[in-house]
């Protein structure tokens, strides 16, 4: 089990990664997917593959701040 207080903190935290990270790394693959010396097709394939990992990230976020805002506005505290 786990108190709202830290599920919270927890969420935030998690949140905070994937608004940072996965922006970053993708950014960083797709610059090193120019200098990998792959075909065109396959750089675009992995581009987009990128683009969709991009995508899925930012509706994971938005479920979890979804969720921080119903548990944060709960008056559950154990989880």
């Amino acid at each position: 089990m786990i108190s709202r207080k830290e599920l919270i903190k927890r969420l935030r935290d998690d949140i905070n990664t994937e608004e940072v990270a996965v922006v970053l790394y993708t950014k960083h693959l797709k610059d090193t997917l120019q200098l990998a010396g792959l075909s065109d097709d396959v750089r675009r394939k992995m581009i987009a593959l990128l683009d969709k990992l991009t995508e899925e990230s930012r509706t994971h976020e938005k479920v979890m701040k979804e969720l921080l805002t119903r548990i944060a506005n709960s008056s559950r505290d154990v989880y």
